[in-house]
């Protein structure tokens, strides 16, 4: 715009026009645009986040819309004073202002989140795209909230609470790895044993007097402490009991009701079955199944307590104790013995200097192998060859972070340093210990978890197939809905048919199975201010359409265009605009 008024000619006024002007404005909106096409590729390629994050949310993003606004802000100041023609224009550009501040406020003030409900449970809580780091404190089996902090995007320090915090690095995604360490506060017995033919990765497999014995690639594998006392059955034999007591790294044989199961315990009931099924009032017989032997043993401390052990032939990881009456406990596992059982075994026992395995293979054929030398020790049989690579004394697991590429699973980590020791990796959805004046107090890095001001109940959640397929065609859920002080009520949620309740929108955007719906929640407060910029956009360029005398063709323009009109109208026109028509030639082609 060219100086017209005298406070123009002023060092502010010269400022005012430069910034309304073409020459400021077209140089911005070339940036932005290419902004625009940036953040587009990231969104298509990495995610809205990954785009929010790298521009749509940046300092100069913003910076350069702020700019946008400056330039028409200042093209509407630089027209003062204002006249009756500027109407449309200053709402043009008020509208243009408006609406980039609600996308903003969309962008940073908008929650979504989702929420899924089975049929006839209730929730009133939704976990949000947004990161946040939270302090928290255990106390009693609960965790207390001291203090939450968005979860920086790059590196650098803050404070959470009164916890100094250091960001070092930020990983877009990272997996769990876990370290077998020999130096556990505790006696604990695990080997690392490589199955050829099998998964193709080591196993580490621990005492069974913890956990029970291993199943791995269809053989069930135990490992047996170097004080356990565990002799071998005879080639082609059965072992002398079918069932034994684990206790305390010692076995028990499993002999006659009235007889010692193990020290301080007696057998009170013995119970075998051939056909065993489990049903709802315990273990029967059901001779028409298939065959699964089992035995059901009740024994007492004679002091007022008593329990009931279960364990089956063709299952030995999967054995039932259970307390019948008074308080002490026994700690036994009750399983098939090695040899008992038609299942393939491979047993670990023995002093680590002397190593000893035992392979059972189906048909009950025993190969027994003792180490001489060091790990490792690969172990051929007749059908299974292995190679046992550490035996660790006091095993423990060390779980660790590590970062990795980018995979289906995406799962962030900040690395953490709160002046105590070096920096520490914590995954998304999980804490690290952070001690405060001697508290026991933990970071926590997950999603925002926003609390609705209503609830809802999934009363039923109905879906429409295609005709001969399992493809969902339509799908939706009947629901109760109650908040604060109202009333609650029942509608019914849809893919086109929103619930609008307390400034949230809750919409249907899946499923899972016959009876879990899965809602989308969203609450976006730029929205409003977004729609009426969007109507004062359009009034606005109504009002500098026809108020400038539709069809607006002004005086200036008529004279550029005159050899455009025809000759016969040509002297009414001239006489209308007031020029000299013989000192402006025609249009050749008009005669």
């Amino acid at each position: 715009m060219r100086a017209t008024h005298p406070w123009h000619a002023t060092s502010i006024g010269r400022l005012v026009l430069w910034l309304g002007s073409i020459q400021f404005a077209v140089p911005t909106l070339v940036f932005v645009s290419v902004a625009l096409a940036w953040g587009t590729f990231i969104d298509s390629t990495k995610g809205a986040r990954a785009a929010k994050e790298a521009v749509y949310g940046s300092w100069w993003f913003i910076a350069l819309m702020a700019l946008v606004c400056v330039s028409l802000i200042f093209a509407v100041v630089s027209r003062f004073p204002w006249q009756r023609k500027h109407l449309g224009f200053m709402v043009v550009h008020a509208s243009l202002v408006a609406l980039i501040a609600g996308g903003f406020w969309s962008l940073f003030g908008r929650m979504e989140g989702r929420i899924a409900l089975e049929q006839g449970s209730a929730g009133n809580s939704i976990e949000t795209d947004r990161e946040i780091l939270e302090l928290v404190e255990h106390q009693m089996g609960t965790f207390n909230v001291l203090a939450v902090a968005p979860a920086p995007s790059s590196p650098g320090e803050f404070m959470l609470g009164d916890l100094k915090v250091r960001v070092t690095e930020r990983w877009h995604n990272c997996r769990e790895e876990v370290e077998v360490l020999d130096n556990g506060p505790e006696a604990y017995r695990a080997v690392e044993i490589d199955f050829e033919g099998g998964s193709g990765k080591p196993i580490w497999i621990g005492d069974e007097s913890v956990g029970g014995p291993a199943r791995v690639d269809g053989i069930v594998v135990r490992v047996l402490g170097a004080s356990s006392q565990w002799q071998p059955p005879n080639p082609g034999a059965q072992g002398s009991a079918r069932y034994v007591f684990n206790v305390r790294g010692q076995q028990y044989p499993v002999t006659a009701v009235g007889q010692e199961a193990f020290p301080g315990w007696t057998i009170t009931e013995i119970k075998e079955f051939s056909h065993a099924k489990v049903s709802a009032t315990g273990i029967t017989d059901a001779p028409e199944s298939e065959a699964n032997p089992a035995i059901d043993v009740v024994i007492t401390d004679n002091q007022g307590t008593s329990e009931r052990h279960t364990a089956f032939q063709e299952f030995p990881d999967i054995n039932f104790a259970k307390p019948i009456e008074g308080t002490a406990r026994s700690g036994a596992r009750l399983a098939p013995s090695a040899g008992a059982s038609s299942q393939e075994t491979l047993v670990v026992y023995g002093d680590p200097a002397k190593l000893t395995v035992t392979h059972i293979d189906s048909s009950g054929a025993v190969t027994t192998r003792t180490n001489e030398g060091g790990l490792p020790w690969t172990v051929q049989t007749s059908k299974r060859r292995f190679t046992i690579l550490r035996d660790f004394a006091r095993a423990h697991e060390l779980s660790r972070f590590v970062p990795t590429k980018e995979s289906g699973d995406i799962r962030p980590a900040l690395v953490i340093s709160t002046g105590e020791g070096d920096a520490k990796p914590v995954a998304w959805k999980s804490m690290i210990a952070a001690p405060v004046n001697d508290r026991n107090t933990l970071i926590r890095y997950g999603p925002l978890v926003v609390t609705l001001p209503f609830s809802m109940t999934l009363n039923e959640f109905r879906k429409t197939d295609y005709p001969g397929t399992e493809m969902a065609m339509a799908y939706e859920s009947a629901v109760s809905v109650s908040g604060h002080g109202d009333e609650s009520f029942e509608t019914t949620i849809s893919m086109n048919k929103p619930l609008v309740q307390s400034g949230w929108k809750v919409y249907q955007s899946g499923f899972s199975g016959q009876t879990v719906s899965i809602f989308s929640v969203m609450r976006d407060p730029g929205l409003v201010l977004t729609y009426i910029a969007c109507t004062g956009l359009c009034i606005g360029i109504i009002i500098t359409f026809y108020g400038r005398g539709h069809p607006g063709i002004p005086a200036p323009f008529a004279r550029k265009e005159k050899h455009h009109v025809p000759f016969d109208v040509v002297p009414a026109a001239a006489a209308r605009v007031g020029f000299d028509e013989s000192r402006t030639p025609l249009h050749a082609g008009v005669d």
